[in-house]
């Protein structure tokens, strides 16, 4: 496990990440739909609304793990529930979601019981680097399929995390991975604005193709498909921005070096830093190194007997 990140600073642990979803679940929850991750517009002529929007993030990820009725399915990094829901109630499937916030957790579960869907969908709090394989619910070779929607970004240890993962698959399985993506190496104080970015949002910083794709050759996966649809998902961050700043969060510091309401560095003032980087999300989302990856690798099947 990596111990530091990029620039040198000590990575953020699994009790970092939970602890910032604990304390902003109630801001971001109701941003789009119980969604706590990114849109997909089909293009710039879309007018969808974020809630629209990233329900239809989830369906091409659900897409692509080809649910069927009856099947057993992990949710890595479930947030407050409502994509397992989605899945569980459009495809009859069964489904685990995990999450290092209890808040999150605990909303989860009272959004299942409110839909009536306890008997199908259940969530646990775990940590997906330390994933407990072979402990119920996560017994060897019992998923049909796993997604990871936006939580590998916040793992020191993509490739640890990966390989627990497959190892809850059954043979065939798949996973799909959908997340912010570094096309290439930033540097000046382009980098220093990712960095800071990464900061407030606690990732250790965000991997490029070839950490994915070594990622996944390291769980003993197939890569089966790599798609930056980071066009697609760009208006998710103004989206949020104007949710974020509108609960607090006024990014840019005084002096951002005139960079505008769009634009401000993340701020390094006291209070809560996730709030405080809403101005600074256009921004970043508007950087062309900012991409977003759609991956599906699969476990390999049985060797024949």
């Amino acid at each position: 496990m990596h111990e530091e990140s990029p620039a040198g600073k000590p990575a953020p642990s699994s009790e970092d990440v939970g602890r910032l979803y604990d304390e902003n679940t109630e801001v971001v929850d109701g941003a789009a739909g119980g969604n706590i991750h990114s849109g997909y517009w089909e293009s710039a002529a879309d007018r969808s609304s974020l809630d629209e929007a990233t329900d239809r993030l989830t369906d091409l990820v659900t897409g692509r793990l080809s649910v069927e009725p009856g099947q057993r399915l992990l949710d890595v990094g479930c947030g407050t529930g409502s994509p397992a829901l989605r899945v569980a109630a459009g495809h009859e499937a069964k489904v685990v979601g995990i999450s290092v916030s209890r808040e999150e957790i605990a909303l989860a579960r009272a959004r299942a019981a409110e839909a009536g869907l306890t008997g199908r969908v259940s969530f646990a709090y775990a940590d997906a680097m330390a994933l407990p394989v072979g402990t119920e619910p996560f017994g060897a070779d019992s998923f049909h399929g796993a997604w990871a929607i936006e939580s590998l970004m916040h793992m020191s240890d993509r490739a640890g995390a990966l390989a627990a993962v497959a190892r809850t698959l059954r043979p065939g399985g798949r996973l799909v991975v959908a997340d912010v993506l570094l096309r290439r190496p930033v540097h000046g104080e382009t980098a220093q604005f990712v960095e800071q970015m990464c900061q407030a949002f606690q990732a250790p910083g965000l991997p490029g193709p070839e950490e994915y794709r070594d990622a996944v050759r390291q769980a003993g996966l197939e890569l089966l498909e790599f798609t930056d649809i980071g066009e697609n998902v760009r208006p998710t961050y103004r989206a949020f921005a104007r949710i974020l700043a509108g609960a607090g969060g006024h990014g840019g510091p005084a002096d951002g070096g005139g960079e505008g309401a769009d634009g401000g560095g993340a701020a390094e003032e006291d209070g809560n830093e996730f709030l405080d980087s809403a101005d600074a999300l256009p921004r970043f989302g508007d950087l062309p190194e900012i991409g977003y990856v759609l991956l599906v690798a699969r476990r390999p099947s049985a060797p024949p007997a």
